[in-house]
């Protein structure tokens, strides 16, 4: 099935009927999809490969986090990205507050979609035993009340050492108008450059592991 689908993308906090801006980029990766995971998930290490979004604080974590993952994403984790907006100006920084809403790996499957939906609305990959798969909405502050949004990450399994990424934004709410005015074309070169980045990262540790 063509991915996205052309009936548009949705998520569980803004459907399909009240996005005003979808923001979308996918990757092959020639890494195991359980390594592109532990990369995405390890906020310590954004510094050394994600250009577009270079740090991150965490706010709180889950009560059942063990302290040795205190710097991983987790379900419910609280935290804040801080996104450079032009590569151009490294110095200036837009902070993002955002909440993981989803998480789901093949060995702890995650009901937040339905079955109904996974089953055929083409946006999610519908066998939840080969992919994983994390989301994170905004909150807090004068954009959350005036902007919804959600975006996932899926890690499709294709084979021992290659997978795919799909990465989509769903934005709603009074404020997407403007966010898609200003900064559409923006935001789909970064989502691109984010899953380059990811790939690349990702395909450099696998081949350190293969070399030892």
């Amino acid at each position: 099935m063509a991915w996205p689908p052309a009936n548009g993308l949705t998520t569980q906090r803004v459907p399909r009927l009240n996005v005003i801006l979808p923001i979308h980029a996918s990757t092959t990766v020639a890494a195991p999809a359980s390594l592109v995971w532990s990369t995405l998930r390890d906020l310590s290490d954004f510094p050394t490969w994600n250009t577009f979004c270079p740090s991150a604080t965490i706010h709180s974590q889950p009560k059942d986090a063990a302290e040795s993952e205190a710097n991983l994403l987790h379900l419910d984790t609280s935290f804040t990205f801080n996104v450079i907006m032009d590569a151009s100006k490294p110095s200036k920084i837009t902070p993002t507050q955002l909440r993981v809403t989803d998480f789901s790996t093949p060995d702890a499957q995650s009901g937040y979609i339905p079955a109904d939906v996974l089953k055929v609305d083409g946006t999610y990959e519908a066998d939840l035993g080969k992919v994983y798969r994390i989301a994170w909405s905004t909150e807090g502050g004068f954009v959350a009340r005036g902007l919804r949004s959600e975006r996932f990450h899926e890690i499709i399994v294709l084979g021992e050492n290659q997978c795919e990424v799909r990465t989509w934004e769903c934005q709603g709410g009074v404020l997407a108008r403007a966010v898609k005015y200003y900064y559409k074309d923006t935001l789909m070169k970064k989502f691109a450059e984010w899953c380059e980045d990811l790939k690349r990262e990702s395909e450099r540790r696998a081949q350190n592991e293969a070399t030892g």
